[in-house]
């Protein structure tokens, strides 16, 4: 018998063991799925996914087809040349990168589909990714995954608090760092004016931004000469850097996948 702890990096992190990068290292398996839109045609979650769906088929497949047979479309807003779909792309930005967010996607897109009965040709476009029924259950399900993460770390009512801090974006789903500053400021007079204690992520606005980021709730935006380089707390982690840093002072993204249930992507409109 072979006993395997599996542990997330955040909470090995925590546990404060000398020479962490050996262990990991030496002693561990890391499950990374990282990939880049150029390259994620030959990536593990790429042909995990395309796998899962060959299976049900008689025949068999060459990598790819079974995707390219459900997904047949590019994904929008591509920067490079391919002579292959990309439509995978369009499933890895609503993602962590993580099988099952993926198994996620695939779950919602098939409900939808036995719930419209309006495509009957078993295959979808880029709009059942985008849809208001589709980014709605699948906004859900990325919030329901960080409230299972705060639960590990923090009382069950400051979850309600977390989402409290949104409101006062008034809808932003990008933001400058003063901006954030603001916000922070009156989320800060909502607990003193309500007699509320304030929740262990709430030390400071940078504490809280560093706490943001580590839930990969937000990227931290670089503009450069080229295309602005997007920081997501799950891209720049790696086994030697188990924690990285959020940068201060520039500008921030939320993810796409949780501004539905955040009500985030337009801004509101004042009251006179």
């Amino acid at each position: 018998m072979k006993v395997v702890l599996l542990i997330r990096p955040d909470i090995f992190d925590k546990l404060g063991l000398q020479n962490q990068n050996s262990k990991v290292k030496d002693n561990s398996v890391i499950l990374d799925w990282k990939t880049t839109y150029p390259e994620h045609r030959f990536s593990e979650i790429f042909l995990l996914t395309d796998k899962l769906l060959s299976f049900q088929q008689e025949n068999v497949l060459d990598p790819g087809q079974a995707w390219d047979f459900y997904f047949p479309f590019d994904a929008r807003n591509i920067s490079y040349k391919t002579t292959t779909l990309t439509s995978f792309i369009s499933v890895l930005r609503n993602t962590l990168y993580r099988p099952r967010d993926v198994l996620a996607i695939l779950n919602i897109l098939q409900e939808n589909f036995l719930e419209s009965r309006k495509n009957q040709e078993d295959r979808f476009s880029e709009d059942d990714l985008s849809g208001p029924i589709f980014t709605r259950k699948y906004s859900d399900y990325f919030l329901g995954e960080i409230k299972d993460h705060l639960s590990f770390y923090y009382k069950a009512n400051d979850y309600e608090y977390f989402i409290k801090f949104f409101q006062f974006l008034e809808g932003n789903s990008r933001y400058t760092y003063d901006e954030f500053l603001i916000a922070y400021k009156n989320y800060e007079l909502f607990f003193e004016k309500n007699k509320i204690e304030k929740p262990g992520f709430c030390i400071g606005p940078d504490y809280f931004l560093q706490f943001l980021y580590e839930m990969n709730v937000i990227s931290y935006v670089i503009d450069t000469d080229d295309t602005p380089f997007f920081g997501f707390c799950f891209r720049e982690r790696t086994p030697s850097n188990i924690s990285p840093k959020v940068k201060t002072g520039v500008r921030y993204d939320t993810h796409y996948a949780i501004m539905k249930s955040l009500d985030l992507g337009k801004k509101f409109k004042k009251l006179r």
